[in-house]
């Protein structure tokens, strides 16, 4: 039998400011060839490049989305009282999606100017609202000054009700497209197939001015200098320990398996990056993410898995468990081995402790006297159990024994009686979905759930690329959510201008 150490993690440079990670006091057994995957198993392949589009096929990809009109429709009306918008609500919401095509609502201000662009729109409006709403539009598009009236007093007040309809237009353009259903493919919860995993991440979106104070003063002349500021953007760690000031979001999404330009992003939500006396009306991220998942389970039940970052942690993975999904996340640092039970066999007279290390139940042995050895267990099952108020999982684990070969079933995930709280240290006795997975990080299954969440890493990628300087061209919460609105939407038109939907 082969042993390993944990490894010392690398060196990190002196801006990440992480601390240094001593190896863990015991020795880790070789992670045995189970269900999760055997170590010969051969990679995932890589799926086909994304060819490049122009600007003008992903604007008429937009322009030409029925969902888009449909979302437009719920739109608020002209008050009772102020100056009325020049344009319907449709033409404003296809001017915010276009920030994302052209990079900033001046320059998409001047193509809704120019005749050409303008004409694109007039012929689409006659497509999708008729001849009546065409012709009552005016010779030119709305101008910046026109864009900022309306933004500021329609778009902003009704920030949550266009995030919740797109996001409900969205789940169904995701039902259609074939993903989030139940199949007729035989596919185990260890590896779900693409199309019903959804993936998430957090990212903090910059806003179009770094300065965090209203006046500076230039130490060479004494010059007070006077700057605008965003008052909802704070300083926010992100992953390796950069810090970046702005406002932070959530999303989530969904691919199909190997084909180009099919993902559609679900859902969008603005989370809290400050204190709770700072930031009082958003939820922090784990929070966030699991009422985002419940919403989009009530219209999506073929969903299956859940794969996010070290920031889910078992508090937030036990409610989503005990709905059905299989929820994977990479193992948190700091986390020490846990006792999980004697186990004597009834038939001889052998013994085995059981506990919970590195994601996965190891039976421990001492060796050479002072050595503390962690063997992991395999799995030959991840069973799912349903019940009258929430779903079970259990790992079926086999236990190799010179006397007999012991079988027996662990529950991975929150039981009552981890839920009870010890009067000595007033904290919940077991923390089960914290240190137990039901699919381990350290095994193929789990490297390829991981792979599957790199997809978010790209999704802000590219919206942060769709602006000069990568700043969002927006100040505040509410306003840098609906640019990332807006550019989900043109996302998602181009997914489904070239995906056929199912019928």
């Amino acid at each position: 039998m082969t042993l390993h150490r944990a490894a010392r993690p690398k060196r990190t440079s002196k801006t990440t400011r992480k601390p240094k990670n001593t190896p863990p006091p015991y020795i880790y057994g070789t992670i045995p060839d189970d269900t999760f995957g055997a170590k010969n198993d051969p990679p995932e392949l890589h799926g086909p490049q994304a060819p490049h589009l122009i600007t003008d096929r992903r604007f008429a990809y937009l322009i030409n989305n029925p969902d888009l009109y449909a979302a437009a429709d719920t739109l608020p009306g002209p008050r009772a009282v102020g100056r009325p918008p020049h344009y319907p609500p449709v033409i404003y919401l296809i001017f915010l999606c276009s920030i994302s095509v052209f990079g900033s609502a001046r320059a998409t201000a001047a193509h809704f100017q120019d005749e050409d662009w303008w004409k694109r729109i007039r012929s689409a409006i006659r497509t999708h609202s008729g001849d009546e709403a065409a012709d009552a539009l005016r010779p030119t598009g709305p101008t910046r000054s026109n864009w900022n009236h309306y933004f500021r007093r329609h778009l902003k007040p009704a920030h949550d009700k266009i995030r919740d309809i797109s996001s409900d237009l969205w789940v169904e353009q995701a039902l259609a497209h074939g993903m989030l259903c139940e199949t007729s493919n035989r596919t185990s919860r260890v590896r779900p197939e693409r199309q019903q995993v959804l993936h998430g991440d957090a990212t903090v979106a910059r806003p179009p001015s770094g300065h965090s104070e209203h006046e500076t003063v230039d130490k060479r002349t004494g010059e007070i200098r006077r700057r605008r500021v965003d008052e909802d953007a704070g300083i926010c760690i992100e992953g390796g320990g950069k810090q970046v000031y702005g406002n932070k979001f959530l999303s989530t999404a969904v691919r199909l398996a190997a084909t180009p330009h099919s993902r559609v992003i679900l859902a969008l939500e603005s989370i809290r990056h400050k204190s709770v006396k700072e930031d009082p009306e958003r939820e922090s991220e784990g929070v966030a993410l699991v009422a985002m998942v419940k919403r989009i389970l009530k219209r999506a039940r073929g969903t299956k898995a859940v794969t996010y970052d070290a920031a889910l942690r078992g508090r937030h993975r036990a409610p989503l468990i005990a709905e059905g999904l299989v929820v994977f996340t990479p193992q948190h640092d700091g986390l020490t081995p846990q006792s999980l039970l004697r186990y004597k066999d009834k038939d001889s007279p052998c013994s085995h402790d059981l506990y919970v290390a590195e994601g996965r139940v190891c039976e421990r042995r001492f060796i050479d006297g002072n050595e503390t050895l962690y063997t992991p267990l395999p799995v030959e099952e991840l069973e799912c159990r349903g019940g009258k108020n929430s779903t079970r999982f259990y790992h079926r684990i086999v236990i190799p024994c010179p006397t007999k070969t012991h079988q027996l079933r662990i529950r991975v995930d929150e039981t009552d009686e981890d839920r009870q709280v010890d009067p000595k240290t007033k904290k919940q006795r077991f923390n089960r979905t914290e240190h137990l997975r039901q699919v381990p990080p350290s095994t193929p299954a789990g490297r390829r759930l991981k792979g599957f969440r790199q997809d978010s890493e790209s999704i802000h990628s590219r919206f942060d690329q769709a602006y000069p300087h990568e700043r969002v061209p927006a100040y505040g919460a509410r306003g840098a959510l609906l640019i990332y609105l807006g550019y989900a939407w043109l996302n998602n038109s181009i997914t489904r201008a070239l995906n056929a939907l199912h019928s």
